[in-house]
């Protein structure tokens, strides 16, 4: 069985036990075990996995850590387990504790986990010193395509300690990166626009507060720009591959402008809810952007296959089209989007 298929079906099992599960150990025995079966270790060979593993400290004797993966008799992944009722697994409550076993053993790694949600650590920021934060979080309740790759790295088959080490190092970063660029995409800082105008050197001129704040939109114009002409060539490229495929000449086309709309519609959307719950149903008439493949739950209606452009949304089951000039207008309505899909979901704004 194909890895992502494992994982699949542990997802299932997750979602139909974790409400039944009211100890750690139960959860261990379901969740936590399985987990490991699907990295494709042996959790009943001790020679693979080791339960109550003594990691014995300088301060105290007798420290037992849930479970040691263990490679050539040596520890070289630890898990330290919670039960699953323990949603938040807050890091800074375990930080002493994951500490403490980091530093009593010689394993690279240690994740805390409540069988729902397992936190990858290491010491990437200081050798010997167990990071504060995470620099992986998988949560099998809720991942995406491209977190199972990272995840099957710890694969019994695949893993590699240095690569696995070095892997975690970039994933630390891109996540921080990450966290900076989309701060950066919401809400311009003074020194980010100043970059921009000293790097552009379209603009001369002593950089007033004045003048900072009048181009922070500009900043926001052209990362939309940007962002549109990324999803424009990606969207074209799958577009043409779907094209290649359609055999049945009478069949709905969608069109590269739809599917950059829809890609737009979920940049949007992150931060609201899990972007792959938002999904889309073409048909002759319209474009339809819906919530979890449920028509009843549509967020925005496009209708990009006539000359004038419109973007419609459904209120009390009357439809307001609103007429757009361009793709790109729909980042215009931004507010609108997320309103909606907080009223579909019962959020508070």
């Amino acid at each position: 069985m194909e890895f992502i298929e494992k994982i699949n079906q542990l997802k299932e099992r997750a979602v139909t036990l974790r409400d039944n599960l009211q100890t750690e150990e139960a959860t261990k025995n379901a969740l936590v075990m399985p987990f490991l079966n699907a990295l494709g270790y042996d959790v009943f060979n001790p020679l693979e996995v080791v339960p109550e593993y003594i990691a014995d400290s300088r301060l105290k004797k007798d420290e037992k850590v849930d479970y040691a993966i263990m490679k050539d008799g040596a520890p070289i992944i630890l898990l330290e387990c919670k039960k699953v009722d323990n949603d938040k697994l807050d890091v800074k409550k375990h930080a002493g504790q994951l500490f403490k076993y980091f530093t009593a053993s010689k394993a690279k790694f240690i994740i805390l986990t409540n069988g729902i949600v397992y936190k990858f650590f290491s010491d990437i920021e200081e050798q010997n010193i167990l990071d504060k934060e995470p620099f992986f979080t998988f949560n099998l309740a809720d991942y995406k395509e491209s977190q199972i790759e990272t995840l099957g790295e710890f694969c019994k088959d695949n893993f590699d300690l240095e690569k696995a080490y070095l892997n975690a190092g970039n994933l630390k970063y891109i996540k921080q990166f990450e966290s900076v660029i989309e701060s950066e995409y919401r809400n311009p800082s003074d020194d980010f626009v100043r970059y921009l105008l000293d790097k552009s050197g379209i603009y001369d001129g002593v950089k007033t507060a004045k003048v900072i704040e009048k181009h922070k939109k500009t900043t926001v114009e052209a990362f939309n720009l940007f962002m549109s002409k990324v999803m424009k060539t990606s969207l074209d490229f799958s577009l043409a591959l779907k094209q290649e495929e359609k055999v049945n000449k009478n069949e709905i086309v969608t069109t590269s402008e739809e599917l950059e709309g829809y890609a737009i519609v979920k940049s949007l959307l992150r931060g609201v809810t899990d972007i792959t719950r938002v999904t889309y149903r073409d048909n002759s008439s319209y474009f339809n952007v819906i919530l979890d493949d449920n028509i009843r739950k549509t967020i925005c209606r496009l209708y990009f296959n006539r000359s004038q452009k419109y973007i419609a949304f459904l209120e009390e089951n009357k439809e307001n089209r609103v007429p757009i000039n361009s793709v790109n207008d729909i980042f215009q309505f931004e507010d609108q989007i997320k309103n909606k899909v907080c009223d579909i979901l019962n959020i508070k704004k």
